[in-house]
């Protein structure tokens, strides 16, 4: 080791080395130490963070051009399909993209609702070899060729009859991976992201049911204090793995278990409030707290996540019922829901967050997802009570009318409103459960997106209302208003539940695509920041040290 280039450094509080400033950079590189690490050079009193001292050694290495013996990447192998359209008949204009697995169609499907001819699970029908393959189920029949056949192939272009309507093979098949990439490609250019890279849902949720030793997940809540808020050169900027998302939505989805069952069990009324709380909160508190876990500059509290949730929640939701009042949407009928909300839920984030100084895309990401959960889970409340458990009672009322010449006292009342309580029960669950598993493709995604929008364009500034006429924004904000209003529709809205739900969590997929292509953006936006930091510690180190060897060959000539 030569005698000048001896380092020292600081672990915790204990001096290490002498190493040389190879090795430092070198373990800084392998991530067992940080860029803020204190390092000094032996025989110079001063300590400074590794990244000035030891700038030159950081700088993002060249990458090696890639050799001609490297072996080819790996091409993915095609996916194809063929679409099946309907031309003619109550089904026009519905069309289904078939391929090598098995697919039921029928009135379990969405087809054939008024159609007596149609079954609820009709035909069986997969693509392969250019050849749609068919089967109909016992009792079913389908018209080909003027003929009532109950298995078969078709070939490309041939038409058939299912019920009363038409239905015509593709010409040509087409290439799902084409499709998918296309529309990855479309969202990029729609919101001014980049291709989605090094994620992977495997490795994001890897440490999810790891163990944590005592204490740690109380450590993990002390963020976003001035003094528990990292510097910015020690915050990750690849992909987080976020844990304790799945700790909030377990028990609470424990305590609504137990409220359920002990609903069932005791039938008492005023149990009631306390289930819709839980039930309506655990799916979206957890899903706010899984972005708040992605929100890597960990500059944000917790206690303001909860007073973002409940005062960002309701103002929303004024904001929403104000719109719906004035709007003059009435002719859009459901789908209105996606200009409204989506506008009103915006237009709470900015009043309650637009002066916090909270400058990256990460923070805005955060900041609309916990209005979004406050939004869904009180509309979720909102309809758990009056859709579900008033409109079952009043059902239950109106079927059991003869309970009302029973009551003689306030006794006797309470006693009826335990009976009627009991058939309004199952209703009440089953809204509360559905709203709150779709949660996390609607609500909380939709506003994550918009604010994360917002907030790359505000910045560091004030807000400003041109922010919301800047054309990144409005692409970007689009996306949200457009998946809102396309799940209020009939298109969605009006198929059997179960074809309804997957469409509506297709839905949901898109738009978790957009937001984690906003959460990689946010990420990047860190990284520059933490280069252009590094760029100017050095730029001022290399001023300093120049400055200081001009003063002491000043001193020497003397």
């Amino acid at each position: 080791m030569s005698p000048s280039d001896q380092w020292f450094y600081l672990e915790g509080s204990e001096t290490r080395g002498p190493v040389t400033s190879a090795q430092i950079a070198h373990m800084v590189r392998a991530g067992s130490l940080t860029p803020a690490t204190q390092v000094a050079q032996a025989g110079w009193p001063q300590w400074s963070p590794a990244s000035v001292a030891l700038a030159h050694m950081l700088q993002p290495q060249p990458v090696a051009p890639v050799q001609a013996s490297a072996p080819a990447p790996a091409v993915e192998t095609p996916v194809y399909a063929i679409k099946l359209q309907c031309v003619s008949g109550p089904d026009a204009g519905k069309a289904y993209m078939i391929g090598a697995a098995e697919v039921s169609l029928g009135r379990v499907s969405g087809i054939g609702a008024n159609d007596p001819q149609v079954a609820e699970n009709h035909v069986v029908l997969s693509w392969n070899n250019n050849v749609l393959h068919f089967r109909t189920f016992p009792g079913s029949r389908m018209r080909v060729a003027g003929t009532d056949v109950t298995q078969g192939s078709l070939s490309n272009g041939q038409q058939f009859q299912l019920g009363a309507s038409t239905w015509q093979v593709g010409t040509a098949p087409v290439e799902l991976t084409n499709l998918l990439g296309s529309l990855a490609s479309r969202l990029n250019q729609l919101t001014s992201t980049e291709k989605l890279e090094g994620f992977s849902l495997t490795q994001m949720f890897s440490d999810v049911f790891k163990s944590r030793k005592p204490g740690e997940i109380e450590d993990y809540f002390v963020v976003g204090t001035t003094k528990t808020t990292p510097p910015l050169e020690e915050v990750q900027t690849g992909w987080p793995k976020p844990w304790f998302f799945m700790r909030v939505l377990l028990f609470l989805l424990a305590v609504y278990y137990i409220f359920s069952k002990t609903i069932d069990f005791f039938g008492n009324p005023r149990l009631v409030p306390g289930l819709m709380v839980m039930g309506s909160l655990a799916v979206p508190l957890a899903t706010a707290v899984l972005l708040w876990e992605l929100n890597t500059p960990r500059n944000v509290s917790f206690v303001q996540i909860l007073i973002l949730v409940c005062l960002g929640g309701v103002i929303s939701l004024f904001f929403t019922l104000f719109a719906y009042s004035f709007a003059a949407f009435g002719w859009l009928g459901d789908p209105a829901a996606g200009i409204i909300e989506e506008t009103g839920k915006l237009a709470a984030v900015i009043l309650v967050a637009r002066n916090i100084k909270h400058k990256y895309i990460l923070n805005g990401i955060v900041f609309g997802a916990a209005i979004g959960c406050g939004f869904a889970a009180f509309e979720t409340a909102g309809y758990s009570f009056f859709n579900g458990y008033m409109v079952g009672y009043m059902v239950n009322l109106l079927q059991h009318g003869d309970l009302l010449s029973k009551i003689k006292s306030v006794d006797d009342v309470m006693g009826v409103i335990e009976q009627l309580s009991v058939g309004a029960y199952p209703r009440t669950f089953s809204l509360i459960e559905t709203r709150s598993y779709l949660a996390p493709f609607g609500h909380v995604a939709w506003t994550a997106i918009a604010a994360g929008a917002l907030w790359r364009v505000k910045g560091s500034n004030p807000f400003s209302f041109k922010m919301l006429i800047e054309p990144s924004f409005l692409r970007t904000f689009s996306i949200p208003v457009f998946l809102h209003m396309l799940w209020d529709t009939d298109l969605i809205q009006g198929r059997d539940a179960v074809l309804r739900n997957a469409l509506l969590v297709l839905l949901g997929f898109i738009a978790w695509y957009v937001l984690f292509l906003l959460v990689q953006q946010g990420l990047r936006q860190i990284k520059d920041a933490q280069l252009a930091l590094t760029r100017n510690e050095y730029n001022r180190t290399q001023q300093i040290l120049t400055t200081s060897g001009r003063f002491r060959a000043g001193l020497a000539g003397r």
